[in-house]
């Protein structure tokens, strides 16, 4: 059952991504029914956006914004995760995708529906590897792991969302917060244990610590290894090259789980072409 109640700092997070999306929208008309409900004229920001859908066709380039925009001026959660769930699904390539992703897991997070925000935050960081909202994405995440208790996984994703914040102090410092409250709360329940190494750190990963990876390629030289390192490195995806049967083979990863992999192969396939399967580590 849908709660009708969400924590302060949710909501006031989804009211903020309102205000933003006045100037993130594309079309001017889609801009125009934001403005609408931004000064308090839901109901006819919502016609007019459903006007749009009913003239435009499902193929028209401007569909999926218009799905999303009828999502972030919806009446209701429900209405919004309808629509926001179609633009995801029906046209998960389009620019709108990870938006609606990170709105899914907002959603699920202040219903108290963390597994559900996990999943979301996982499809986002694994299809969507350039996308610019994978910093706030990685920050949900790693609240809503940690109250599912995957505390490796919420420390992975806050490190994750460090590197990706760019120049927003703001964000970078919530994430890091994020981070050392999983790093403790991991060496309170498993004192032996040290917190996850960072993205970017070759060390080997430590006994009982995530072992899969995506294989990206398998190369004969080093520095095309080199190359396809830096590139994945660019688009903020941890990678490392391992030295076998006269390859150098790049690998993706670590991730916590051969799902979380998996959900990872469509993203890395964009980004670096052939054929990414999932390993793992000996």
């Amino acid at each position: 059952m849908t709660r009708s109640l969400r924590p302060p700092f949710a909501l006031l997070a989804l009211l903020a991504f309102l205000a933003l999306r006045l100037q993130a929208q594309e079309d001017p008309h889609l801009r125009d029914v934001v403005r609408l409900a931004r000064e308090g004229l839901s109901d006819s920001a919502r016609t007019v956006v459903r006007r749009m859908l009913t003239d435009w066709q499902a193929t028209d380039p401007r569909y999926a914004e218009a799905l999303y925009t009828m999502a972030v001026v919806a009446a209701t959660a429900q209405e919004k995760r309808l629509h926001l769930q179609r633009v995801g699904v029906e046209y998960s390539q389009s620019a709108w995708a990870d938006d609606a992703r990170l709105e899914l897991a907002q959603l699920d997070y202040a219903e108290r529906n963390f597994p559900g925000a996990v999943a979301h935050v996982a499809r986002l960081l694994g299809d969507y590897p350039l996308s610019p909202l994978r910093a706030p994405a990685a920050l949900w995440g790693s609240r809503a792991a940690i109250e599912t208790r995957e505390l490796p996984l919420a420390c992975q994703w806050a490190t994750l969302g460090i590197g990706a914040a760019s120049g927003d102090v703001e964000l970078r410092n919530q994430l890091a917060f994020q981070r050392q409250r999983c790093e403790g709360m991991l060496q309170v329940e498993s004192p032996s244990v040290s917190p996850p190494a960072t993205p970017t750190d070759r060390r080997p990963a430590e006994p009982g610590g995530p072992r899969w990876f995506v294989q990206v390629a398998a190369v004969r030289t080093r520095d095309q290894a080199t190359d396809l390192v830096r590139r994945l490195e660019r688009a903020r995806v941890p990678a490392t090259v391992v030295s076998e049967g006269g390859f150098q083979k790049v690998r993706a990863g670590p991730y916590p789980s051969r799902d979380q992999a998996q959900a990872a192969l469509s993203g890395l396939r964009r980004e670096v072409g052939g054929r990414p399967f999932v390993v793992r580590a000996p």
